[in-house]
Order: structure tokens, then sequence, then C-alpha cells
């Protein structure tokens, strides 16, 4: 690694399980836990999360408009069957008719301290340290790359506009050079 590059902060797919499941013991569980997921499965920037609306939710469709912010490329994203759940669950929680799928207990959209607190109080009942929401994007870059996705896929799935962004992602994993030597 150059001296003048730093490690990209990233956590394994376990890990985030783990930092799942620790928000079950939050005031808020079907929230904090979507919302820790949704970090993850789709690379959203706190910032991208919060501004998020119910009504780009098509739960007939499976798909969730993605909307980035920093001049990002904007798209649909599939959504899983495990996700769908969790979507589900959470909006069975709601009685309101607020636009923003993440809302706070004061019945307003959530802000980007919150999201921040929610991560770090999540990480410490799964006994994790330093994790915060960014790292969840990183995770997700990090993950999509050690399933074999192309660099292509990955920067238009988080909605870089730039290449060089989403190769951080590839330089940091040893799967990218798997098959070089036989």
């Amino acid at each position: 690694m150059d001296v003048h590059e730093r490690p990209i902060d990233y956590l394994t797919e376990a890990e985030v399980r783990k930092l799942v499941a620790g928000a079950k013991q939050s005031r808020n569980p079907e929230r904090d836990r979507l919302l820790i997921f949704m970090l993850f499965r789709h690379g959203y920037r706190e910032s991208e999360a919060i501004m998020a609306r119910r009504d780009w939710i098509d739960l007939n469709k499976a798909v969730i408009w993605v909307e980035r912010l920093k001049k990002g490329m904007s798209r649909y994203h599939p959504i899983a069957g495990d996700e769908l759940r969790m979507i589900r669950k959470y909006l069975r929680t709601r009685d309101d008719d607020l636009p923003w799928l993440f809302i706070s207990e004061r019945m307003q959209q959530l802000s980007d301290r919150s999201v921040r607190v929610i991560v770090k109080n999540g990480a410490a009942a799964a006994g994790l340290r330093h994790v915060h929401p960014h790292m969840l994007r990183h995770s997700c870059g990090f993950y999509l790359t050690e399933q074999g996705q192309n660099q292509r896929v990955i920067q238009d799935y988080l909605g870089h506009a730039s290449a060089e962004s989403t190769a951080l992602y590839t330089r940091v994993s040893a799967k990218a050079f798997a098959g070089l030597w036989r």
C-alpha cells in the first residue's frame, strides 16, 4: 500500500449481520435494523438513506429507487426477499402518512446524526468497534467485489460517477488476484 493511501474500512457480511442483529436492542428495532441493512445492501450514504421516501419502494415489483447525491447516478435497485420482509415488517409499525422511509420518534425525517447514533449503538450491542455509517457503503462495494462482480457493475450500483472511486474496492480484495497462478 502506498504511504499516501489509507485502508478502506469495511465490515464482512458476517459482521454486518451481527450489526443488524445488534439493532434489535434499540427502542425502534424494526426501523434501525432496516436502516443498517439498507446502508449496506444499497451502499447508501447516510444522507441518501435519510432522504429515501416510502413511495420510492415498489413492493409488488420488489424494487427501490436509490437517489444518489454528490453527482452520482441514481437508479432502481432490486429488493431481495430478506430485505423485502424487513421493509414490510417495518412499514407495519408505521401509522403515519409521512413521505420519508425513515422517521424519528418525533415523527420527523431522521437526521444524519441519528443515523450515526443508530449505527454506533448497534455496533456496541454487537461488540463491534469503530463502526460508522459510511463503512457500510464500503462494505457493500467490498462484498460485491468478493462476489466477483465486475468494476463497472459495482460503479453503477454504488452510483459512482468515476471509475476511480470504484477501483478502491478491487484493490483491497485479494480475490481479485485469485487464479493468476495455476
